[in-house]
């Protein structure tokens, strides 16, 4: 059996945001908020003892965690390459991460706009203190990635955001398309609005800034592994602060993708779960009957935690897909 590449980590479900598109709130009913460091601590060993070569430190805000440097530097010395997001508000522990941290590590500060706007989405008075952060965190020579999950109410200013950020030093950007698991009917953006809004933004900058975009893998059939709609279970795995492994972080609080327990099963036994059957299907084709979309060839239908979540079913649509 293959085993992943990455661990989707939530050492945290506390934060001092609320952001209002956070889709884990939902998830922090049915699990710990929070995990000890020693336990923590045993998750590098797990992933090192099979063969995982990467972390992504989510949450929650992980620097609420006064030992989050010591998990850092354990995982660095281990040979675990690390990328932590934060929503830069925490300057205490965000400087011992940056005192110790080396080439191995990436930070991604959550930025949503100008004061504002950021401030109004993520019900905080924070905005300040993220900027004050990237700056620290460029003129300690490290390179921070800056995101924004792309919404009808910030869109208008991401251009000018971006202006902004290149005038500061800053050399990488992700645009993420907005997860909308968790909530009711919400007046979110379409993959093929936010896919052709993220191609203007990349052909405006080009040569300033490094721009990605993060979205479902089940949005482009050929990032996906062999064609497959999702690489949930197979190159990725989530583990939430109580050990519970789910496919990816979109199915965290799903309770028929509960995959087992990372501290009391095995991880090639909780891979085995049967759960796992149809993200392993060697191909999977378009569910959608909107051939007239021009990304459709190339699609195979979202996110399936998505569609579990809507409609019960892993086989239908992401409802983000339509364009109608």
């Amino acid at each position: 059996m293959k085993l992943p590449f990455f661990i989707q980590f939530y050492p945290t479900l506390k934060c001092n945001q609320r952001c209002v598109f956070c889709f884990n709130q939902g998830s922090s009913k049915n699990h710990h908020h929070e995990i000890n460091k020693e336990k923590a601590l045993k998750i590098v060993d797990i992933a090192c003892i099979n063969g995982i070569k990467e972390i992504d430190i989510l949450g929650g805000e992980p620097f609420l965690l006064d030992w989050m440097h010591d998990f850092v530097k354990y995982a660095s010395d281990s040979g675990l390459s690390l990328n932590i997001s934060t929503n830069g508000s925490i300057s205490i522990n965000l400087e011992k991460i940056i005192k110790i941290s080396s080439n191995s590590l990436k930070i991604g500060f959550s930025l949503l706009g100008f004061k504002e706007i950021h401030n109004n989405l993520t019900c905080s008075n924070n905005y300040d203190l993220i900027i004050k952060n990237i700056k620290l965190t460029i003129s300690s020579e490290k390179n921070p990635i800056v995101k924004s999950v792309l919404m009808k109410k910030n869109m208008k200013e991401i251009s000018t955001l971006l202006d902004f950020l290149i005038g500061i030093g800053v050399r990488e950007y992700y645009l993420l398309h907005e997860d909308i698991i968790g909530r009711g009917k919400i007046d979110y953006i379409s993959f093929p609005e936010y896919y052709d809004f993220y191609l203007k933004l990349q052909e405006k900058f080009n040569d300033e800034i490094k721009i990605g975009c993060v979205s479902a893998s089940g949005f482009y059939k050929y990032n996906a592994a062999s064609g497959k709609r999702c690489d949930a279970g197979s190159s990725k795995i989530a583990i939430m602060p109580d050990g519970s492994v789910f496919p990816c972080n979109l199915f965290a609080g799903m309770k028929d993708f509960m995959l087992g327990n990372i501290f009391t099963e095995d991880l090639r036994s909780i891979l085995e779960h049967p759960s796992l059957n149809y993200f392993r299907k060697k191909a999977y084709s378009n569910p959608c009957k909107n051939t007239d979309c021009k990304y459709f060839i190339n699609c195979t239908g979202g996110c399936p935690a998505h569609s579990y979540f809507f409609y019960n079913k892993l086989d239908l649509v992401d409802p983000r897909c339509n364009n109608l």
